[in-house]
């Protein structure tokens, strides 16, 4: 999703839900609030603490992340249908402006760029004006952060492929023109699209995957909507070279 993120006044959920055990609703995952992290681990050294704040700004409740590589699991808001109220997820079941029944199924990888080298965790874990929050947010040194559970439906590519996606939004290393990522992401992202391989014909956080590691089911936003350049054309001239990359990796079980 190609943009450059300015400073939100929407906050994200209030001090109340941030602070409370949350249990998502069909995941049987209880989650906790970071001040309640914070209270067991007294003493602990600054530099858990500067990591922590770095990975989860808004002290949003985490889970044990879905995807095994992410440094965390966070509860970002837009994961549910109630930003002021988060307890059920935006579930897969439903797609396209009108909202119409589909039958819920992952079988596209959509790789977005972030447009701006400034970290955007902080965006992302809120209710934000441009209703973004993707499955996954990849950083410069090729670490993943988990916002919306994988069987939850994301919110980044539209309403006719959010349904059936998952989504990462990949931090930019460079501006324009390139928009160039760094050799860690790009490496992450054929280890994502590998481990959503794994799953084929069976079922990931509770929903069924059907999804191949070649260019029909591993897309860019662009290829999704003609007004965008995202994810711009550095990443864009990688898709190739990451889905063949994708494939050596799930072939090796590398």
């Amino acid at each position: 999703m190609s943009h450059s993120l300015p400073p939100d006044p929407v906050d994200g959920p209030s001090a109340h839900t941030r602070r409370r055990f949350l249990l998502a609703a069909g995941t049987g995952v209880a989650v906790t609030a970071a001040g309640a992290w914070l209270a067991t681990t007294a003493g602990a050294p600054d530099t858990v603490a500067t990591n922590r704040a770095r990975d989860n700004p808004r002290g949003l409740p985490e889970y044990d992340a879905v995807y095994e590589r992410a440094v965390r699991g966070l509860e970002a808001p837009l994961g549910f249908t109630d930003c002021a109220n988060p307890t059920v997820r935006a579930l897969r079941d439903t797609a396209g402006s009108d909202g119409h029944a589909v039958t819920s199924v992952i079988d596209r990888f959509v790789i977005h760029h972030t447009g701006t080298t400034a970290d955007q965790l902080d965006f992302l874990s809120r209710c934000n004006k441009r209703s973004s929050a993707p499955t996954f947010y990849l950083r410069n040194d090729g670490s993943v952060i988990e916002l919306i559970r994988p069987g939850a439906k994301p919110s980044a590519t539209g309403a006719d492929w959010n349904w059936r996606s998952v989504a990462v939004e990949t931090l930019n290393a460079t501006g324009a023109p390139e928009y160039a990522v760094t050799a860690g992401q790009v490496e992450e992202l054929a280890q994502m699209i590998a481990w959503l391989a794994s799953f084929d014909g069976k079922s990931l956080d509770g929903v069924p995957v059907s999804f191949t590691i070649d260019r029909a089911h591993v897309i860019t936003h662009r290829e999704t909507w003609s007004g965008t350049e995202c994810p711009g054309p550095y990443l864009q001239s990688r898709i190739d070279d990451i889905v063949r990359r994708a494939q050596q990796i799930f072939e090796n079980g590398e």
